[in-house]
């Protein structure tokens, strides 16, 4: 069945696409116009499909509940208090901060690089030596 489907489909596709072309060179205007009036039919079906089902959903409707979302921005708010770093404002006039400045460009610490949290060290064995002439 799909050996004879298979060429009618091309066969109506190619009508279809010549009689396009032959609409749009004969009556242009109309064509035009029936192409905006699709699409503009095509933008209010949809807008109306969006505002009756899918605009109570949530955030994109993407199956999250509103008490789940409420839920989530409850931990994410939780979890910016926790790990947020608290710095001290320290107001100093410029005549203070000149005179606290070493004289010196040379006298500088260098800064010691924090380890990211997210990296570790792993243990292993490092003291084994790959011996290939052994196998």
């Amino acid at each position: 069945m799909r050996n004879w489907m298979t060429p009618v489909i091309y066969i109506l596709m190619a009508l279809a696409a010549f009689f396009v072309g032959l609409q749009l060179i004969s009556n242009t205007t109309g064509f035009l116009s029936s192409i905006i009036m699709m699409i503009g039919i095509a933008v209010l079906v949809y807008g109306a499909i969006y505002f009756i089902f899918l605009r109570n959903r949530g955030y994109g409707g993407g199956g999250k509940s509103s008490n789940e979302m409420k839920k989530y921005k409850q931990a994410v708010k939780q979890s910016k208090q926790k790990y947020k770093q608290t710095t001290p404002v320290i107001k100093k006039s410029p005549v203070a901060k000149a005179a606290s400045k070493p004289s010196g460009g040379f006298s500088k610490k260098p800064k010691r690089r924090n380890s990211a949290p997210h990296l570790r060290v792993i243990e292993g064995s490092k003291n084994k030596d790959k011996n290939r002439a052994s196998f």
